[in-house]
Parts: C-alpha cells; sequence; structure tokens
C-alpha cells in the first residue's frame, strides 16, 4: 500500500468517525447557527434565482468559497455541507498533529495515537467540530503559525517566515475572531523574534509576515465597499456580554495545560520563547474578545490553544518518564474540560451540551415544526439572509420567492404583494428587526396586512396565507 492510498484510507476513516460524532449531536437537536447560515447560503447562491444578491457580509472568504465549491460539485447531501467540511478538515488536522509528534517529536506510533485521540476526545476539539469549517480551520491556522514561530527562531530563514504568515492569513480568511488573534500576534512576534533579525530590520521583520494579511484586508476591504456590503457585520452587533464566572471556568479548562506544556520547554529559550509568543497570542486575542466581543462563545475563542499543545509536546526534552508525562498531561486537560465544560453559560455551547448529553432530545425544534408545515407548500415569501433556517429546513429553494425574484423586488418596492405564503419570525411589534418582509409589510406583525391571515404560529415563527378574494 503506497503512502498515498495508506493517508488516504486513514482520513476516510477519521472523517467518518467525526461525522458520526457530529450526527450525534445533530440527532440531538443541535446545529450551529454559523453552520445553519453558511449552508444556506450556498444553497441559495447555487440553487437560487440567477438575479439573487445577497446583502450581508461575505466574510470570512475561505469557509464560504469551500462551502460553495463543495455544494456546487455535489449537488448537496443530507449531512450539512459546512458538517463535512469540518469532518473532513479535523481529520487533516489530527493526521498532521499524529505525524508531527512521531516522525518530528520522537514519539512512538502508539504513544502519538494515544496522545492525539486525547485530544480529539477532548469536548474543547468536539465542541470546534460543531462550529463548522470556520473554527476548525482557525485551528489549523494557528497550528501553522507556532510551528512557523519555532521554526522562524531556529532557523531565520525565509521559507520559515512565510510559513508564519501563512498561518496568520488562514486565522484572519478564516474566522472574524481570527483578526483579533492577528491584532494579538503583533507584540507576540517581537518575543518570538531572533535578536539578530531585529537588529537587522525590525520593521522589515514585521512587514514580511503581516503583509499577506494586510493585502487580504484590503482586498476585502476594496471588493466591501464597490458592493456596498458590510464586511464584517459582528463589529456593528457585538454579541451580548460573557459572565466573568464563565471566563474563569474557560480559562481554567485549558490553559493551565497549555502552561505546563510550554513550560517543558523552559531550558530551551530557542523552543520555549516562540511557543510563549503562540500562548500570548490566543491570550491576547481573548482579552481583546471580551472587551469587542467579535466570537460570541468563549469556547470557541480560547480553543486554538489546543493546536498550541502538540506543538510543544514535539519539542520536549528527551527525559525519562517523557510519554508517561505526555499522556498524562492530556488526560488531565480532557477530564478538566469535561467536568468545567457543562457549567459554562452561553447559549451555543448550552445547546451543544445539552445535545451530547442527549437532554431534550425528543422536542422537535421550532424549525423543523414550521419546515414540516412548508414541506408541501409553495409561493413561499421569506426574506432568507435573516431567516436562513428556513432554507436547510426545506433542503432546496424550488418552492421560495427570493430576493432578486420580479414578485420578491416588486412586493417590498411598494408594489403588490401575490404570494400564497408569507414567512416570517414571531417577533413583538416594538422589537427591532432586520427582516425585510417586516419591514416592507408591518401590518403582518399585527396581522393586519390585508388578504393574509396566519395559519401556522409558534413562539419562533409566523406562516401567513394569502386569502381568497
Amino acid at each position: 500500500m503506497t503512502p498515498v492510498i495508506r493517508y488516504a484510507a486513514v482520513w476516510t476513516a477519521l472523517t467518518t468517525l467525526l461525522l458520526s460524532a457530529l450526527a450525534w449531536t445533530e440527532a440531538n437537536g443541535f446545529v450551529s447557527e454559523r453552520v445553519t447560515n453558511l449552508w444556506a447560503k450556498a444553497i441559495v447562491l447555487i440553487e437560487g434565482p440567477s438575479g439573487y444578491r445577497a446583502t450581508d457580509a461575505f466574510y470570512p472568504p475561505f469557509p464560504y468559497v469551500l462551502t460553495l465549491i463543495t455544494q456546487g460539485l455535489t449537488g448537496g447531501t443530507s449531512i450539512p455541507i459546512p458538517l463535512l467540511l469540518s469532518a473532513g478538515f479535523g481529520a487533516v488536522l489530527l493526521i498532521i498533529w499524529y505525524r508531527n509528534l512521531r516522525d518530528k517529536g520522537g514519539f512512538g506510533a502508539l504513544a502519538s495515537g494515544i496522545a492525539v485521540f486525547l485530544l480529539a476526545a477532548n469536548p474543547v476539539f468536539v465542541r470546534v467540530l460543531a462550529e463548522g469549517p470556520e473554527a476548525i480551520l482557525l485551528l489549523i491556522g494557528t497550528w501553522i503559525y507556532t510551528r512557523g514561530l519555532v521554526n522562524l527562531r531556529l532557523s531565520g530563514n525565509a521559507p520559515d517566515m512565510m510559513k508564519v504568515a501563512v498561518g496568520l492569513l488562514i486565522i484572519s480568511l478564516s474566522h472574524s475572531y481570527g483578526l483579533l488573534m492577528c491584532a494579538g500576534a503583533m507584540p507576540c512576534i517581537i518575543v518570538a523574534a531572533r535578536p539578530s533579525m531585529l537588529a537587522a530590520s525590525p520593521w522589515g521583520y514585521l512587514i514580511s509576515m503581516f503583509f499577506p494579511v494586510a493585502m487580504a484586508a484590503a482586498s476585502l476591504l476594496f471588493i466591501s465597499a464597490i458592493f456596498n456590503s458590510s464586511l464584517i457585520p459582528l463589529l456593528s452587533s457585538a454579541a451580548p456580554p460573557t459572565s466573568p464566572d464563565t471566563h474563569l471556568i474557560v480559562l481554567a479548562g485549558i490553559v493551565p495545560i497549555v502552561v505546563i506544556a510550554v513550560f517543558r520547554t523552559i531550558k530551551s529559550p530557542h523552543h520555549f520563547m516562540p511557543l510563549l509568543a503562540a500562548e500570548g497570542t490566543i491570550l491576547g486575542a481573548y482579552i481583546l474578545n471580551m472587551n469587542y466581543r467579535i466570537e460570541a462563545d468563549p469556547i470557541i475563542a480560547i480553543a486554538p490553544m489546543l493546536s498550541v499543545i502538540p506543538v510543544a509536546m514535539r519539542f520536549w526534552p528527551p527525559v525519562p518518564l517523557r510519554t508517561a508525562n505526555m499522556v498524562a498531561l492530556l488526560c488531565v486537560s480532557l477530564m478538566s474540560c469535561l467536568i468545567l465544560i457543562g457549567s459554562i453559560k452561553n447559549e451555543g455551547t448550552e445547546a451543544w451540551y445539552r445535545a451530547v448529553t442527549m437532554r431534550g432530545n425528543n422536542v422537535p425544534s421550532p424549525t423543523q415544526a414550521v419546515g414540516a408545515f412548508l414541506a408541501d407548500k409553495s409561493d413561499i415569501m421569506v426574506d432568507v439572509e435573516r431567516n436562513p433556517q428556513i432554507v436547510t429546513a426545506l433542503g432546496a429553494v424550488d418552492n421560495l420567492i427570493l430576493a432578486g425574484t420580479p414578485a420578491y423586488e416588486i412586493a417590498l418596492r411598494g408594489g403588490r404583494i401575490t404570494a400564497s405564503y408569507i414567512v416570517t419570525q414571531n417577533v413583538d411589534g416594538d422589537t427591532n428587526t432586520r427582516d425585510r418582509v417586516l419591514l416592507g409589510f408591518p401590518r403582518l406583525n399585527a396581522d393586519m396586512q390585508p388578504n393574509y391571515k396566519i395559519v401556522f404560529e409558534d413562539a419562533s415563527w409566523r406562516v401567513f396565507q394569502r386569502q381568497a378574494q
């Protein structure tokens, strides 16, 4: 068996296992909002009307483009495309970690396999998988960035400098939170630098690594200006604040393990300083996020720490009980995260934890209920950008009236509304909403729209049907 076939077989097996874990949470009622939004965008852009024009930001572009390509090539699957990508990239990351520990770190095949299993079984990693490709690409970018920092300190050559730049580029273009990580990286890269490089050209050192990120950001801002769209809407609509107790629980669950793993290399400054810089980058981004709240879930914000652990362990000095210490530390990390993750007060992680532990799995979600009601209906008007759950619940857009179609545009520009059904969120009349259908027809909220009556209503959704005149 050739190495390519062998790794393809291992990747397929790992992807299948990770998909099984994701299927468990999906079957028990949890699908991340990011996964829903990303998949709905792909379905609408690939299968929707040719005149459809999205108004929401296309940032971050990496997972967006990958989802579009996969949706177009496969024609859609019963598995949410973002989860398929998440499992595939997660399998790649686990293989990279295994090879790094076995081939570069000097650990045996069994010890490396056990270490990777303990990292994959960590609830933080499983939570990242359930969040879609954005979060898992963030971990991959962090691993490349951390490895690049260490190699740059060791060799000081251009390829390793570019490895750091590529890591930062992946981080910044894969997740909105990655921009905070790039901001946190600026002072830390100075700490990781070889003194000789800083003495020769400090500005050249920084520009060479941040130039790709700066050019990518400038390009995205230019495109955003052309299409008159917001690049990062989360900057203007930040998530609600997280309680200090939750921050303490999150930091206590994983940071001490990373600190121990990094400080095992303290006798080797050319390893210790760049590893400390990588750890400082993530902590700096986490602290910035406490103020700016670009990432709503603190677990996702701290998750890149997982990518620092295998890099640090790869550079542990060859001392007695080295392998035993690695396995013991990862077991402690797994147990501490298992104990603490159930105490985290965050909407996303709480919903994920309920799904993992099978709490409330027999209660159908509001989206499933409205999807079942609309399954045999057609000529349905809905703002899919504000209500992407409708698209994923139906799995197609054939029966929907979307932005870009004449019926939708004429209605919202002051013309006559002719849709057989209208779907909106169930919100109070005083609640601010961005739903363009509700903004165009405010009397829907009071059930006073001429010729339309409510035929379905629950805590989340309303469906109006056109009445015969």
